[in-house]
């Protein structure tokens, strides 16, 4: 073989091994990025269930807001009782507006009301790149649950 043979054959290996380097750099970003947004996704259905979880307990009883509030932290996952998950319960009024459950007088909780249960939480994106593309570095994620009372509270 030549010698102009065998260095064409050492540059073309060197720029396969450059090749391969980038290409696996973007396929290990898109990797990231696939797992990151699948962790928001599983983690979505986790708070819709904690949700789901405090309508069913809302319903039969309507004013007891904090064993409701509880009953929803207890089937959040564990990582995220904290402060950076943000609870709300809401109950329909005389006047069919959501109101805290907190703040709703026991005369407007009745039979056929809607409630209300609203997770909101700020998902950190990890990936690095995902954060330029979508505007920020966290996903805002709200998830709602609604119930119909089913038995009012118990005469005051």
């Amino acid at each position: 073989m030549s010698e102009g043979k065998v260095r064409n054959r050492l540059l073309e290996k060197g720029q396969s091994m450059i090749e391969l380097a980038v290409s696996m750099i973007l396929l290990m970003i898109l990797l990231a990025g696939i797992f990151d947004l699948g962790r928001a996704l599983i983690l979505y259905f986790d708070f819709q269930d904690a949700a789901a979880e405090g309508i069913v307990y809302g319903t039969s009883f309507p004013t007891d807001c904090n064993q409701i509030l509880m009953r929803v932290s207890e089937n959040l996952p564990n990582q995220f009782i904290s402060n950076s998950v943000t609870v709300n319960i809401y109950i329909q009024d005389a006047y069919s507006v959501y109101t805290s459950c907190y703040t709703i007088a026991n005369s407007d909780v009745y039979a056929g009301k809607l409630m209300k249960v609203e997770i909101k939480y700020d998902y950190p994106v990890t990936m690095p790149f995902l954060g330029s593309i979508i505007g920020k570095q966290t996903i805002p994620m709200t998830i709602t649950s609604i119930g119909v009372v089913l038995r009012p509270p118990p005469p005051a």
